[in-house]
């Protein structure tokens, strides 16, 4: 499969690169006192999330305008002037990143709500629990999807992290496609096929700050670019936001009680083993529980050079599994 990402990734690059360039121009000096006299001015207001949004978006609609007005961009198509726009936004927003990221208290609460609950519903979902059809189940695309999404951060520029959702989604509808091909299936793969498994996507992936993510896109990405199919897509990732938000037992098509049960029981994983539960554990080492960690109880002297191969794949397999919880709970980075 074709890396979905690497095309935007290349078209962002040379943008980035063609700005600078254009503003290292004499002719630009202008453009890049404006430029620093707005950034300036955000930056020593106080943090209010509307009001910034409405501001960087009026000056990215004049600093349009005035591209299109100057020599530097005479004569010019509508995708270099495009490539301006876009070339100002990654500047602008990655000086601001600091400043308007994260900001608002409301946005840092409902990001703790979303790990937190991510991190519960992911120990016992199954997609059968979200009704995702047998033939759109693969693992193996998923995964994908989910490293795509979780590149969500090593990003500071709007444009740049709604990419890693695009790539996300692409990684899905293609493998739901696919599968729709292959399995003769005369119907394609519909929104109400594409947003359950979305949303187990983003459960598995628990992406740190994700709240804080998505209302960074909608309040900084460019609106005059923020249509279409990416509007369409955006809009997606908000409504499996929202889901996962409020997700609760008639939403995984799971009774009430069996419901409580698993949240309270993901949540004894997540929280750790007690003393007291380890003790219980210890008196029943011997049962059929422990069969697949017989060296859980095994002293050094009990080892032999053929129990070595052994030993270093079980090894394997608990650094996996713990880098998984770890990831789900947050506490990896």
């Amino acid at each position: 499969m074709e890396n979905p990402e690497a095309s935007i990734s290349s078209t962002a690059t040379r943008t980035w690169h063609d700005f600078l360039e254009r503003m290292r121009q004499p002719s630009a000096t202008e453009f890049v006192k404006l430029i620093k006299k707005f950034i300036v001015s955000l930056s020593n207001n106080a943090p209010d999330p509307e009001r910034d949004a409405a501001s960087v978006q009026e000056f990215f609609s004049n600093m349009e305008a005035n591209f299109r007005a100057h020599p530097l961009w005479a004569g010019r198509t509508e995708e270099e002037i495009d490539s301006a726009s876009e070339g100002l936004e990654k500047y602008i927003m990655t000086k601001l990143f600091p400043r308007v990221f994260a900001s608002h208290p409301d946005d840092v609460k409902t990001d703790d709500e979303f790990n937190k609950k991510s991190a519960l519903i992911q120990q016992f979902i199954h997609p059968d629990h979200l009704e995702i059809q047998p033939i759109y189940q693969n693992q193996t695309s998923w995964l994908q999807a989910q490293k795509e999404l979780l590149k969500i951060n090593t990003y500071k520029a709007p444009r740049d992290k709604l990419a890693c959702i695009l790539s996300c989604c692409k990684v899905i509808s293609n493998s739901m496609f696919n599968a729709s091909v292959v399995s003769g299936n005369q119907n394609p793969p519909g929104a109400d096929d594409f947003l359950p498994v979305l949303i187990y996507v983003t459960i598995k992936a628990n992406p740190p700050q994700f709240h804080s993510n998505l209302m960074y896109i909608e309040r900084y990405r460019n609106r005059s670019r923020l249509s279409g199919e990416t509007a369409y897509v955006f809009t997606n990732m908000l409504s499996a936001e929202s889901f996962i938000l409020n997700i609760d037992a008639k939403a995984l098509s799971m009774n009430e009680t069996e419901f409580v049960k698993n949240m309270e029981s993901a949540q004894a994983v997540i929280s750790g083993l007690s003393e007291d539960y380890y003790g219980e554990i210890v008196e029943e080492k011997a049962s059929e529980k422990f069969e697949k960690s017989r060296f859980l109880f095994s002293k050094a002297e009990d080892l032999t050079v053929g129990d070595v191969e052994d030993l270093l794949n079980c090894y394997r397999q608990l650094v996996i599994k713990y880098v998984c919880l770890a990831k789900g709970m947050g506490v990896l980075e």
